[in-house]
Protein backbone atom coordinates (compact mmCIF):
# COMPACT_ATOMS: atom_id res chain seq x y z
CA UNK A 1 0.00 0.00 0.00
CA UNK A 2 1.15 3.09 -1.20
CA UNK A 3 0.66 6.35 1.48
CA UNK A 4 1.84 10.02 0.67
CA UNK A 5 5.19 10.76 0.93
CA UNK A 6 6.70 13.48 3.69
CA UNK A 7 7.86 16.49 1.71
CA UNK A 8 11.41 18.42 3.65
CA UNK A 9 10.51 21.95 3.40
CA UNK A 10 13.70 23.92 1.78
CA UNK A 11 14.73 20.72 -0.12
CA UNK A 12 14.28 19.32 -2.68
CA UNK A 13 13.81 15.52 -1.56
CA UNK A 14 10.89 13.43 -1.14
CA UNK A 15 10.61 10.61 0.45
CA UNK A 16 9.69 7.06 -1.41
CA UNK A 17 5.91 6.20 -0.51
CA UNK A 18 6.94 2.02 -0.56
CA UNK A 19 10.04 2.19 1.69
CA UNK A 20 10.76 5.51 3.22
CA UNK A 21 14.16 6.32 2.16
CA UNK A 22 14.53 10.17 1.12
CA UNK A 23 15.96 10.99 -2.08
CA UNK A 24 17.11 14.31 -4.15
CA UNK A 25 13.63 15.20 -6.04
CA UNK A 26 15.31 13.96 -9.72
CA UNK A 27 15.78 10.21 -8.33
CA UNK A 28 11.82 9.73 -7.41
CA UNK A 29 8.80 9.49 -9.76
CA UNK A 30 5.39 10.53 -8.65
CA UNK A 31 2.93 7.71 -9.13
CA UNK A 32 0.35 9.07 -12.16
CA UNK A 33 -2.80 7.73 -10.50
CA UNK A 34 -1.83 9.16 -6.67
CA UNK A 35 -0.51 12.28 -6.62
CA UNK A 36 1.99 13.54 -3.75
CA UNK A 37 3.61 9.85 -3.42
CA UNK A 38 6.59 9.42 -4.74
CA UNK A 39 8.54 5.97 -5.17
CA UNK A 40 12.79 5.30 -5.95
CA UNK A 41 14.04 3.35 -8.59
CA UNK A 42 14.46 0.11 -6.73
CA UNK A 43 11.22 0.17 -5.34
CA UNK A 44 9.53 0.43 -8.96
CA UNK A 45 11.67 -2.65 -9.87
CA UNK A 46 10.86 -4.35 -7.26
CA UNK A 47 7.21 -3.88 -8.24
CA UNK A 48 7.71 -4.48 -11.98
CA UNK A 49 9.23 -7.74 -11.35
CA UNK A 50 5.59 -9.11 -9.45
CA UNK A 51 3.54 -7.19 -11.97
CA UNK A 52 1.66 -9.79 -14.30
CA UNK A 53 2.94 -7.93 -17.44
CA UNK A 54 6.29 -7.69 -16.66
CA UNK A 55 6.96 -10.71 -14.62
CA UNK A 56 9.76 -11.65 -17.05
CA UNK A 57 11.40 -9.22 -15.05
CA UNK A 58 11.50 -11.57 -12.12
CA UNK A 59 14.81 -13.92 -13.20
CA UNK A 60 17.06 -10.25 -13.95
CA UNK A 61 18.73 -9.17 -10.63
CA UNK A 62 17.34 -6.20 -9.53
CA UNK A 63 21.46 -4.75 -8.94
CA UNK A 64 21.66 -5.32 -12.69
CA UNK A 65 18.78 -3.26 -13.35
CA UNK A 66 19.90 -0.29 -11.72
CA UNK A 67 22.44 2.17 -12.22
CA UNK A 68 25.45 1.91 -10.81
CA UNK A 69 27.82 4.68 -9.33
CA UNK A 70 30.14 6.32 -11.74
CA UNK A 71 33.66 4.71 -11.61
CA UNK A 72 36.59 7.00 -11.19
CA UNK A 73 38.66 7.04 -14.01
CA UNK A 74 42.38 6.62 -13.58
CA UNK A 75 44.63 9.45 -14.39
CA UNK A 76 45.56 9.75 -17.42
CA UNK A 77 48.25 12.41 -19.28
CA UNK A 78 46.80 16.05 -20.30
CA UNK A 79 49.77 17.18 -22.09
CA UNK A 80 53.51 16.21 -23.20
CA UNK A 81 55.79 18.84 -23.22
CA UNK A 82 59.32 18.14 -24.80
CA UNK A 83 62.35 20.05 -23.78
CA UNK A 84 64.24 21.23 -26.91
CA UNK A 85 68.20 22.15 -26.80
CA UNK A 86 69.23 25.77 -27.59
CA UNK A 87 72.60 26.70 -28.17
CA UNK A 88 71.95 30.73 -27.50
CA UNK A 89 68.38 30.74 -25.51
CA UNK A 90 68.24 34.97 -26.42
CA UNK A 91 68.53 34.11 -30.08
CA UNK A 92 65.58 30.88 -29.32
CA UNK A 93 63.57 33.22 -27.70
CA UNK A 94 63.89 36.17 -30.62
CA UNK A 95 63.85 33.58 -33.46
CA UNK A 96 60.05 32.38 -32.13
CA UNK A 97 58.62 35.62 -31.27
CA UNK A 98 58.74 36.43 -34.62
CA UNK A 99 56.31 33.95 -35.51
CA UNK A 100 54.20 35.45 -31.88
CA UNK A 101 55.63 33.13 -29.24
CA UNK A 102 55.38 34.56 -26.46
CA UNK A 103 58.42 34.66 -23.83
CA UNK A 104 56.48 33.23 -20.49
CA UNK A 105 59.32 32.47 -17.99
CA UNK A 106 63.43 31.65 -18.75
CA UNK A 107 66.09 31.25 -16.03
CA UNK A 108 69.62 31.41 -16.91
CA UNK A 109 69.74 27.39 -18.29
CA UNK A 110 65.64 27.03 -19.29
CA UNK A 111 63.01 29.19 -22.04
CA UNK A 112 59.37 28.84 -22.00
CA UNK A 113 57.45 29.86 -24.97
CA UNK A 114 53.45 29.98 -25.17
CA UNK A 115 50.78 31.28 -27.84
CA UNK A 116 48.63 30.32 -30.08
CA UNK A 117 47.76 27.25 -28.12
CA UNK A 118 51.49 25.38 -28.29
CA UNK A 119 53.58 25.78 -25.36
CA UNK A 120 57.29 25.11 -26.39
CA UNK A 121 60.47 24.28 -23.63
CA UNK A 122 63.91 25.10 -24.47
CA UNK A 123 66.79 23.96 -22.31
CA UNK A 124 70.77 24.91 -22.77
CA UNK A 125 72.80 23.16 -24.15
CA UNK A 126 76.40 23.60 -25.16
CA UNK A 127 76.36 20.81 -27.70
CA UNK A 128 73.11 20.70 -29.28
CA UNK A 129 71.94 17.71 -30.79
CA UNK A 130 68.78 18.62 -33.00
CA UNK A 131 65.69 17.03 -31.80
CA UNK A 132 62.04 16.55 -33.40
CA UNK A 133 59.20 17.07 -32.37
CA UNK A 134 55.22 17.05 -33.31
CA UNK A 135 52.70 19.91 -32.03
CA UNK A 136 49.21 18.60 -32.76
CA UNK A 137 46.93 21.65 -33.19
CA UNK A 138 42.87 22.63 -34.15
CA UNK A 139 44.50 23.46 -37.78
CA UNK A 140 47.13 23.24 -39.34
CA UNK A 141 46.57 25.27 -42.26
CA UNK A 142 45.40 27.81 -40.20
CA UNK A 143 49.13 27.62 -38.02
CA UNK A 144 50.94 27.63 -41.42
CA UNK A 145 49.20 30.68 -42.65
CA UNK A 146 49.63 32.32 -39.99
CA UNK A 147 53.91 31.47 -39.69
CA UNK A 148 53.70 32.81 -43.54
CA UNK A 149 52.07 35.85 -42.98
CA UNK A 150 54.41 36.82 -39.83
CA UNK A 151 57.20 35.70 -42.29
CA UNK A 152 58.50 33.39 -39.90
CA UNK A 153 61.68 32.03 -40.97
CA UNK A 154 62.22 27.86 -41.48
CA UNK A 155 58.58 27.15 -42.34
CA UNK A 156 58.29 23.84 -44.50
CA UNK A 157 55.72 22.94 -46.88
CA UNK A 158 52.08 21.85 -45.87
CA UNK A 159 50.80 18.41 -47.09
CA UNK A 160 48.35 15.94 -46.52
CA UNK A 161 50.13 12.80 -45.67
CA UNK A 162 49.39 8.91 -45.59
CA UNK A 163 49.83 8.83 -41.72
CA UNK A 164 45.96 10.53 -41.44
CA UNK A 165 47.70 14.32 -40.68
CA UNK A 166 47.96 17.93 -42.45
CA UNK A 167 51.53 19.05 -41.34
CA UNK A 168 54.80 20.98 -41.94
CA UNK A 169 58.04 21.31 -40.44
CA UNK A 170 59.17 24.21 -38.96
CA UNK A 171 62.84 23.96 -38.34
CA UNK A 172 65.03 26.55 -35.82
CA UNK A 173 68.56 27.76 -35.74
CA UNK A 174 69.66 25.37 -33.57
CA UNK A 175 68.01 22.68 -36.01
CA UNK A 176 65.40 21.70 -34.08
CA UNK A 177 62.23 20.04 -36.08
CA UNK A 178 58.84 21.36 -34.97
CA UNK A 179 55.99 19.09 -36.65
CA UNK A 180 52.73 21.04 -36.65
CA UNK A 181 50.20 19.29 -37.63
CA UNK A 182 45.97 18.24 -37.54
CA UNK A 183 43.61 15.37 -38.80
CA UNK A 184 43.27 15.78 -42.60
CA UNK A 185 40.27 17.23 -43.49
Amino acid sequence: MTHPTEVIEGTDTHGCGCCGRQFPAGRVAELGVTPGVYICAGCAFWAARRAGILSALRGIPLRTLLPRPARRQPQTVRATIPVLPSSDLARTAAFYAAAGLVEVERTGLYLVLHNHGIELHFALEETVVSAHCLVHVADATKMWKLLHHLGADGVGEIADRDYGLRDFVWTDPDGNRIRIGSPRP
